[in-house]
């Protein structure tokens, strides 16, 4: 098994380090610190973060502000208290909002852990191989990862009959996960427990031929989603299930039963949308990962699909991987 391609930040570091160099009688806004960190999809995040993060008496979070100068929540005792910390380093409040010409701070020195591993992403890109294939095999596994906590996942593996979708073998590890959840960087949250549970897989003699993940393939703003990351990153052949459409255009209007529409990003044929079964009127979206084509990858899930939304393979390791985090 190659290495995971990079080393993964601990982007809560940089965040607290960010937060520490806006000055006294300053605000600066979610955004902004996410701009800071590489690329501004995580201000969610960001806000997340400094309203639950481990607080204490000399914590700046108090300066941090929406993106139009209102307040915000604050961790330590509402928007009354945040306004009052404020107005004790002379930033002056109006109406529950801060003038941003006049109090903003942007001058952050950062190294951009995001940018970083955008720049990762790309280049995976570039290493991905789609080929056609034309043998099924007997047997084909699925992972897939639940959160029992904030800070831990449970990564589960579930290998089953191509024919009939029985499940025949199964695993799972749990470890802590460092990297938060933000939107097209799933892969540096996921891919070292997937790793470590591919790891276990390989030493009992069960890795399949073609792995399904939960997760997008190349149906993904860079192209490279976690199908895709573990898929290179294990030299696997990866197919990627989503339920949510994340980028690319499809015309989902009147979807019959067990129809596909092809979904199109920059011009490429990234995937397809597919109406899995009559009782979800709510499409599945498949894009291969790593060696193979996305021809290959409809007609593989297709053989694994029984009756329900999703195929056997990520049916069960979802099971799994949830009924292990409720131990």
């Amino acid at each position: 098994m190659s290495a995971p391609l990079c080393e993964i930040p601990d982007l809560a570091c940089q965040l607290h380090k960010l937060l520490g160099q806006v000055p006294a009688g300053r605000v600066t806004t979610y955004g902004a610190l996410a701009e800071a960190l590489g690329n501004r999809i995580a201000a969610r995040w960001v806000g997340h973060f400094v309203l639950h993060h481990e607080h204490g008496p000399g914590c700046p979070c108090h300066r941090v502000v929406r993106a139009d100068g209102r307040l915000g929540q604050y961790i330590d005792g509402g928007e009354k208290a945040k306004a009052q910390r404020l107005a004790d380093e002379a930033v002056e409040v109006r109406q529950g909002a801060v003038d941003l010409d006049r109090y903003e701070y942007r001058h952050f020195i950062s190294e951009k852990p995001l940018e970083k591993l955008r720049k990762v992403q790309e280049a995976l890109a570039s290493k991905v191989s789609l080929r056609p294939r034309r043998r099924v095999p007997k047997l084909v596994g699925g992972v897939d990862v639940s959160y029992p906590g904030p800070d831990e996942g449970v990564a589960a593996y579930a290998l089953v009959e191509t024919a009939g979708g029985r499940l025949v073998w199964s695993t799972t590890v749990r470890r802590r996960v460092m990297f938060p959840y933000i939107s097209t960087y799933l892969s540096f949250r996921e891919l070292p427990i997937l790793l470590d549970l591919l790891g276990e897989v390989r030493a009992a003699g069960r890795l399949s031929r073609v792995l399904l993940v939960d997760g997008s393939g190349i149906l993904h703003q860079r192209h490279a989603g976690i199908a895709t990351h573990l898929g290179v990153a294990a030299s696997l052949p990866t197919i990627g299930v989503t339920k949510k459409l994340l980028c690319g255009r499809v015309d989902l209007e009147d979807m019959q039963p067990e129809q596909s529409r092809p979904v199109v990003y920059e011009d490429r044929l990234t995937g397809v949308a597919l109406r899995s079964t009559a009782g979800s009127r709510r499409p599945i979206f498949i894009s291969p990962g790593h060696l193979l084509d996305v021809g290959y990858a409809e007609r593989l899930v297709r053989r694994l699909l029984v009756g329900r939304r999703l195929p056997e393979p990520l049916y069960w390791a979802d099971r799994l991987s949830r009924a292990r985090g409720r131990i």
